[in-house]
């Protein structure tokens, strides 16, 4: 019969995790540098991780000035078979040593679209806000611009015209949209914004689709419940005068959106047939 020693070594075997694998990913297409997971049981991910599109845009695109010593996953989230969040943890130091504060929510690239409605009797314009809870927050009924995560596809108007038809309804041709961050950063090294680059990754394209449609149409759209339930979506929609937007919704997507438009509208920099629809 064993000893209550010989059993408590056994239950302490056991419970004591082996050995952690070293793994190793490539920073900037040649620097080789550790990765390592906090949680053993994330591990088995790490093909996933080398798959993730946004992973690699980072690690392919990160300034020459950081030097990365070591990165270190702490959690991950898969949407399905797919990497959806994670979140790490870097040792980087610039050139001359110093401490980089180095945390990474990273989500990758996401669109919002600015809907641009002039009704057909009166002539007044309006848009479209989208009404949901969001938990990050805590606000369970939190007004912005409609808006969702680029797809595996890649196609960043492809992911607008998806996310307008989910979470408004409207159907949308791809050609109709225009890209506000592109026409906005023409000729820099930019063609997105970033919503939160102290803590997170996510690069944001900002899209226009301008319509007109009859007061009762407009009327339809108010109040109106949308979005994909199997995702957990529970979306309802706000029409607001597009000239209250600026002060409508704490959302930097709306009012980055809506100062890129104006901008664009008063260089006379949009398609002729949307500037004379006004």
């Amino acid at each position: 019969i064993a000893s209550r020693a010989d059993v408590a070594l056994s239950l302490l075997k056991m419970a004591t995790p082996g050995p952690k694998k070293q793994f190793e990913i490539t920073i900037r297409g040649k620097d080789k540098v550790p990765l390592e997971f906090e949680n053993q049981a994330h591990e088995e991910f790490f093909d996933k991780l080398q798959q993730m599109k946004a992973f690699n845009d980072w690690c392919n695109t990160l300034d020459h000035e950081f030097i990365v010593k070591k990165l270190i996953v702490q959690s991950i989230d898969m949407f399905g078979a797919r990497m959806g969040f994670v979140k790490f943890k870097g040792d980087i130091t610039d050139e001359q040593g110093r401490v980089i504060p180095s945390i990474v929510f990273m989500r990758g690239a996401s669109v919002g679209m600015l809907i641009v409605i002039t009704c057909e009797e009166d002539k007044k314009q309006y848009t479209i806000l989208t009404v949901q809870p969001r938990v990050p927050c805590g606000k369970y009924a939190l007004e912005e611009l409609p808006a969702g995560m680029l797809d595996s596809s890649g196609s960043f108007v492809g992911a607008a015209a998806k996310e307008l038809q989910e979470e408004t309804g409207l159907t949308v041709k791809e050609k109709d949209l225009i890209d506000l961050t592109e026409k906005a950063f023409k000729g820099s090294a930019y063609n997105h914004v970033y919503p939160s680059a102290g803590g997170s990754d996510e690069i944001l394209r900002l899209f226009l689709y301008q319509t007109k449609m009859p007061k009762a149409k407009l009327e339809e759209l108010e109040g109106k419940c949308t979005g994909v339930l199997e995702e957990g979506e529970n979306i309802k929609l706000k029409i607001i005068s597009l000239h209250e937007l600026w002060r409508a919704a704490p959302d930097v997507k709306a009012l980055s959106a809506l100062c890129i438009y104006e901008n664009l509208l008063a260089r006379r920099e949009l398609p002729i047939d949307y500037i004379t629809g006004l």
